[in-house]
């Protein structure tokens, strides 16, 4: 089984996919933990300030198809 990086902090996050009652392109702010946390790693939702991510502080995220700009 991989283990993947811990990720922690309070963060503003962006919905990439709509989802339980999620909305694309709503922004939230949220600790990095629990299901929030793998809620970004599945891409269902992206870091867009603060935290730490599995790339790391400010590490670049990646570009979706119909993602709205910052």
């Amino acid at each position: 089984m991989a283990t993947r990086k811990k990720t922690t902090g309070k963060a503003r996050l962006r919905v990439r996919t709509s989802f339980d009652g999620f909305r694309l392109g709503e922004k939230i702010e949220s600790t990095l933990d629990g299901p929030v946390a793998a809620w970004v790693d599945l891409g269902l939702m992206e870091v867009i300030e603060g935290g730490e991510t599995p790339a790391g502080p400010g590490g670049a995220e990646p570009d979706v198809l119909g993602d709205e700009p910052a």
